[in-house]
Formats: structure tokens, sequence, C-alpha cells
């Protein structure tokens, strides 16, 4: 089973920017909750960026440990919260 198998919970992107706006404030459970619906969408971008699996699961840690120390420095993204984790794969998958 790989990540874009797992079953995906049906948010919309004002519930992502509401997980995304918790997570700012220092909520763990939201934040894996941010991961669980957003995840199998960002590998995907990851694979079709990078068709290597292994370094598209590598950057897929990346783009998400990144995405935590932001909230916690810099609190909520100026943009969507699907469009900053989107922003951050591509420019992870360009880094390599």
């Amino acid at each position: 089973m790989t990540i874009t198998d797992l079953p995906r919970a049906a948010v919309d992107d004002a519930d992502a920017d509401g997980l995304l706006a918790r997570a700012a404030g220092g909520d763990q459970q939201a934040f894996g909750t941010f991961y669980d619906v957003t995840a199998p969408r960002i590998y995907a971008l990851l694979l079709a960026l990078t068709p290597d699996a292994s370094r598209a699961d590598i950057l897929l840690e990346e783009v998400y440990v990144e995405a935590w120390a932001r909230l916690v420095d810099r609190g909520m993204p100026p943009c969507p919260a699907r469009e900053w984790v989107s922003l951050m794969a591509h420019q992870h998958a360009g880094r390599r």
C-alpha cells in the first residue's frame, strides 16, 4: 500500500485553511489532520515532478517538516493552505 492508496477525508479548501490556522497556533493534531488530507495529493505531485518513489517519499517528509517549522516560526502563510504546501513541494523537487 502506498500513500496514494489511503482513503482521503473530504476536506474543502476552507477546512484545510482552518486546520492550518489551528496548526499555526501550535495544534499538532490539526497539523496531523492537515497532513492526512493533503499528503496524498502532494505525494502525487512529487511523483509527477520526480518519478522516483523513494525520492518522492523523502521530499514529502521534507515538505511537511518545513511546513511545520514555518508555521511555528512565522504563523499562517499568505496564501491558501493547499497552494502553500504545493508551492513548497515544487521548491523541494527543484532543489535536487
